[in-house]
């Protein structure tokens, strides 16, 4: 598989071994999740030895037309610390991926100190688009993007101009297309943005992912993370809240292509008692009705769980949506002394029939950190 990796990179994975080959070797660890209805739960992407990329995190997928999944996430040192952007696919339905491939490289000696989170969609001719944020503390930031016209296997940059250097922030979750053809990206605004102090960017491309314009504003609350979700002819934002309204997700509407938004407070929260926070939302129209959606939240500290909710719209105006719990996709124990508590972020994608696969990320804050794959049902 043609794959290029900067000469650093080939020295660093040679010993990468594929997907879920050493957990055929042994038991999981004991401070692996364990889904509470029996599904299988196994890495996706093992941790590299090299401890400058030994931690994966905050992945996202897509599955292209001829079956590909493309596994978007970033690789670095540490929760924070010199990650990059990077891509794995897998062509026998997520058994196996392939070794990492960067897109391109944050850290010591380079323009960006670290990459801060991606977002990733498929454009109305097929095309794979990857956006990633690159930043260098408070002081400068920029959003950079690909577009793959072979189901993830070569990567071509994009033109990002149009989100200029320092004006937006992270970009984040799906990239969506539009009912007219466009593509509409999101992110949240971070320091030093010169355009807005804070809250959530939308930007849209009218040629395939190509070209990105200049960002506008969805709303000033100042949530992160956002997802971006496409239900007929509605837009949807989740976002997560922070301070006070950590452990809660907010969801804007658009009726009007983007045009106007209306914000309110989802009824997702912690299921578990201990629970302060939600990490990264994660939403999609439900693949078997589409008048509902799917959510997953992922439930902070230790011990943690990954959470599946099924959400209808209610009649009336605003947002409106009510979500019902369904079941634990996932549990991630506290262990006394163990330091594996870096967690969250998780990405559903659908395959054949009722099967879909849960991604996300388990491991040490700084060092070894998988990408982790639950193999469930909907």
């Amino acid at each position: 598989m043609p794959f290029h990796f900067p000469r650093l990179f080939v020295i660093a994975l040679t010993t990468l071994r594929p997907c879920g080959s050493w957990l055929e070797a042994a038991e999981s660890p004991a401070w692996a999740g364990r889904a509470p209805n029996g599904d299988v739960v196994r890495v996706a992407v093992p941790a590299p030895e090299n401890p400058r990329f030994a931690h994966l995190a905050w992945p996202k997928a897509v599955r292209t037309a001829d079956g590909t999944l493309v596994l978007g996430y970033l690789m670095g040192a540490a929760h924070v610390g010199n990650s990059c952007p990077t891509v794995s696919i897998s062509t026998d339905h997520g058994k196996t991926f392939s070794a990492p491939h960067v897109l391109k490289e944050f850290g010591p000696g380079r323009d960006y100190a670290d990459s801060g989170n991606m977002a990733m969609g498929i454009a109305p001719d097929g095309a794979v688009i990857v956006l990633a944020h690159g930043y260098t503390g408070n002081t400068v930031h920029a959003i950079f993007g690909w577009r793959s016209t072979d189901s993830g296997r070569t990567w071509k940059p994009v033109d990002t101009s149009g989100l200029g250097v320092s004006k937006t922030g992270s970009a984040t979750g799906s990239i969506v297309a539009l009912a007219d053809g466009r593509m509409m990206a999101v992110g949240h605004y971070r320091p030093p943005a010169t355009s807005q102090p804070g809250g959530i960017w939308q930007s849209v491309s009218g040629d395939g992912g190509l070209t990105w314009g200049a960002p506008s504003q969805v709303t000033n609350l100042r949530t992160v993370e956002p997802v971006l979700v496409r239900q007929k002819d509605r837009l949807l934002v989740f976002s997560r809240g922070g301070g006070e309204a950590a452990g809660r997700q907010f969801i804007s509407v658009s009726d009007d292509g983007g045009r106007s938004w209306f914000t309110e407070m989802a009824n997702l929260k912690p299921i578990a008692q201990h629970a302060t926070a939600l990490a990264h939302p994660f939403a999609m129209v439900d693949p078997h009705d589409p008048e509902a959606l799917l959510a997953v939240t992922f439930e902070r500290p230790m011990p943690g769980a990954g959470q599946l909710w099924r959400g209808r719209a209610a009649t009336g105006k605003g947002v409106n949506f009510s979500f019902t719990h369904v079941r634990a996709l996932v549990e991630l124990p506290k262990i006394a002394g163990d330091t594996h508590t870096d967690f969250g972020y998780a990405w559903l994608v659908p395959l054949e029939g009722r099967r879909a696969l849960v991604f996300y990320y388990h491991g040490l804050n700084r060092g070894g950190s998988p990408i982790w794959v639950v193999e469930t049902s909907l």
